[in-house]
């Protein structure tokens, strides 16, 4: 009995735990909308800096496995507390596990590369930009620079600033969207799943505001949005391609 009784309490702790750490970048979120100008305007702006996050993020690789000390391709809970202590950021063992927990978004028992450059934007968000110097101080303008347009590509889409994206905030802003602004139909297949040479529309979007909502709970975090946006900006491609060349 007690050992179903644990199975059962761990799911609602981890779920209590997930939402504070929601709550908190939900506030960080709030903060930056009041604090900075919009950097997007259109729905177009966002898919045209795809190869621009991209580009940004390509050196985050080699801060990856400077960490992955036993190049498994995944930083357990040890090497993110030395993570954490190289960044400086000073947190309580207890917080630490929750932050390895909540970053490990496909729940394969660790943080692989898209869910450390998730875990990274999200340390900037939450500590500032000392953290990006820490990582990096040669990459420490670019990272910066990375980071803020990821970070208001999902504050265009979240108008209300809670740190929830629902579909309804999407199909708002592809209502905004002019005639004149057309998409380049490579990107937008890639981030829309349309066609080639259709145009972005709400009817393309709502299917991709689901694939983002990774827990099915109707929103989406800006955990969520920022992995799937990893994903679509082409940093799994190259990653796949790097396995690929050397696979035997």
């Amino acid at each position: 009995m007690g050992c179903v009784e644990s199975k059962l309490v761990a799911p609602i702790k981890y779920r209590r735990v997930e939402k504070d750490l929601d709550k908190k970048v939900a506030e960080a979120l709030k903060e930056r909308a009041k604090s900075k100008k919009k950097t997007f305007r259109s729905v177009n702006s966002i898919t045209m800096g795809l190869p621009r996050f991209k580009d940004g993020l390509r050196n985050i690789r080699d801060v990856f496995n400077q960490y992955d000390e036993d190049s498994n391709g995944t930083i357990d809970n040890e090497e993110l507390r030395k993570c954490l202590n190289k960044l400086e950021v000073q947190l309580l063992e207890e917080e630490i596990d929750n932050i390895h927990r909540y970053c490990d978004i496909d729940n394969r028992k660790g943080i692989q590369f898209q869910e450390f450059v998730v875990f990274l934007c999200l340390m900037y968000l939450l500590f500032g930009s000392d953290v990006t110097c820490r990582v990096s101080e040669f990459e420490s303008a670019r990272l910066n620079y990375v980071f803020d347009e990821l970070i208001d590509a999902y504050l265009f889409f979240d108008k209300d600033g809670n740190g929830k994206m629902k579909r309804k905030d999407v199909t708002q802003r592809m209502n905004e969207a002019t005639h004149q602004e057309r998409t380049p139909s490579h990107i937008t297949s890639q981030l829309f799943r349309t066609l080639p040479g259709s145009p972005v529309t709400p009817l393309t979007w709502c299917p991709c505001h689901q694939e983002m909502d990774l827990n099915r709970n109707g929103h989406v975090n800006l955990k969520e949005f920022l992995f799937s946006i990893i994903r679509w900006a082409g940093l799994e491609t190259d990653d796949d391609e790097a396995k690929n060349e050397t696979s035997p």
